[in-house]
């Protein structure tokens, strides 16, 4: 009787690791949906969300993400907010599982920083980059929230800030406190300009 409990004991455990952990060892290697199911668990994950229109509108990417019902809770998130003009993971050259995760620029660096990168091959379809340690993305609503330090990048608007709400739906997002902003008045003072849909489709991913 001793024997077959531990049996049944062992095969609960193999079912628990491959219904939880199991899908988080493939997350790596394909886009993720995170909108079905009440409990999953991604590492390096990414997930796109897409507009009424069937445009890109965000790639979120991170090291974990838990899913429990409505909410997701991000850790390292990054949220690369896309040029509109793009309707296929196809025409993106996205952070895959072998690339390293970008980091943000501190505030303030030389054009050389900047340049280097805005002409990375995975920022040119970006219309700017949110980076923080934990955040929480509600899918009911649409919006990510995080209480912690908050990086906002994008060419012409740099910002740091504590805790953050982004409307991604209207690609707006509010830092609450400790606000530090750096502005790039000339349009094209990095010389960057970001491809369009029609120019790239370099296939990497689907």
């Amino acid at each position: 009787m001793g024997l077959r409990t531990r049996k049944i004991h062992a095969l609960s455990l193999v079912l628990l690791f491959l219904a939880v952990i199991a899908p988080s060892l493939t997350a790596p290697l394909q886009a993720q949906d995170l909108t079905a199911g009440s409990y999953t668990i991604l590492k390096r994950y990414i997930f796109p969300r897409y507009g009424g229109k069937g445009d890109i509108q965000y790639l979120v990417y991170g090291e974990t993400a838990v899913n429990q019902g409505s909410l997701i809770y991000l850790t390292m998130p990054m949220i690369d907010l896309v040029d509109g003009s793009y309707t296929s993971l196809r025409q993106l050259d996205i952070v895959d599982a072998k690339d390293v995760y970008p980091k943000p620029y501190k505030l303030g660096s030389d054009l050389k920083v900047l340049r280097s990168f805005w002409t990375n091959s995975h920022h040119r379809h970006s219309q700017a980059w949110i980076f923080a340690d934990k955040a929480t993305f509600d899918k009911s609503t649409n919006i990510l929230t995080s209480d912690e330090v908050a990086h906002f990048r994008s060419r012409q608007l740099d910002a740091d800030g504590v805790g953050f709400d982004a409307f991604n739906d209207r690609k707006f997002i509010h830092i609450r406190s400790n606000v530090r902003v750096v502005l790039r008045l000339r349009e094209n003072v990095l010389d960057v300009e970001p491809p369009t849909a029609s120019n790239s489709n370099k296939g990497n991913n689907s």
